[in-house]
């Protein structure tokens, strides 16, 4: 499944993604379908008894994807909701409508899940900044966080901020499959074209899941 979606929206996506294009929404609620980890080799000296707990406490301490409703970013004081986004019908990934509001790709890798989390938001709009205007101030180390109002939260630390045109963005490293638990953070930079409707260039954010750096 995953496969085929990449296959489709790697055409299109980085062209109009993020707040570059028109909006709509397309939401799904199927679970994720990500692999759990393979469980560690125990040592041979262990008893069954004891390999098999092991075994278990493997289990249990593997993180569970799961639907986020929160990102914050404490760096640049972003506290905002994340609603599931779909494809468009040419492919390309959909944005939320409200500007303080961000995306997640859905179906795809949900935090928590082995591959790249996709999270998107609009830079401004015709009233001024919105969610992400201020994403090109992140550096290396920074926090990015998701939650559930249920206590559920997960931290991911920014590994690098580049901006690519759509032409050069790399979408096996940005969209691609992975067995390391990564989200990466779109939006639009650059200068605005008024011709072509949209920003120059695309910024991604890159992070991994805290713990696996």
């Amino acid at each position: 499944m995953k496969k085929r979606i990449l296959a489709f929206i790697t055409t299109a996506i980085v062209l109009s993604v993020t707040g570059c294009a028109g909006s709509g929404q397309q939401m799904d609620n199927r679970p994720d379908s990500s692999t759990p980890r393979p469980l560690q080799t125990m040592p041979e000296h262990l008893n069954p008894a004891e390999k098999g707990l092991n075994e278990y406490h493997a289990v249990i301490d593997e993180p569970k994807p799961f639907m986020p409703d929160l990102l914050t970013i404490p760096a640049i004081s972003v506290k905002a909701g994340i609603q599931p986004v779909g494809l468009l019908e040419n492919g390309q990934m959909d944005v939320p409508d409200n500007t303080e509001i961000t995306g997640i790709l859905f179906p795809g890798v949900l935090p928590g899940g082995k591959g790249n989390v996709i999270i998107d938001g609009h830079v401004d709009s015709y009233s001024g900044p919105a969610v992400f205007f201020k994403l090109k101030k992140l550096k290396q180390g920074d926090k990015v966080i998701v939650s559930r109002k249920n206590g559920r939260q997960l931290t991911y630390i920014v590994e690098s901020v580049e901006a690519f045109t759509p032409a050069e963005a790399p979408m096996e490293r940005i969209f691609g499959e992975t067995g390391e638990r990564r989200m990466n953070l779109i939006t639009c930079t650059g200068r605005y074209s008024r011709k072509k409707k949209e920003h120059e260039k695309r910024l991604i954010i890159f992070t991994k899941l805290d713990g696996e750096l």
